[in-house]
């Protein structure tokens, strides 16, 4: 099921719900925020992001798990 197809569904489910299953659905989505946003600090977020921009724009490189092992061995041995 596509992201746009489960965001209809869920607006049309909470245009159709009554106050106690709003009130869990809010509940389960401030939990789920509040989870998420403390996984990273603001400055690596941001890091993050600028490294994606840089990846995306060719600018660095990235590398399997297969490769960087590989290198890895290589420059051991």
């Amino acid at each position: 099921m596509t992201t746009k197809v489960i965001r209809t569904k869920v607006h049309q489910y909470i245009d159709e719900a009554d106050s106690n299953v709003l009130e869990v659905v809010y509940r389960l989505l401030e939990l789920y925020r509040q989870s998420n946003s403390s996984m990273l600090t603001d400055e690596q977020q941001k890091e993050v992001l600028k490294r994606s921009e840089l990846y995306k724009s060719g600018k660095i490189k990235g590398y399997s798990l297969t490769e960087v092992r590989k290198r890895i061995k290589q420059k051991l041995a």
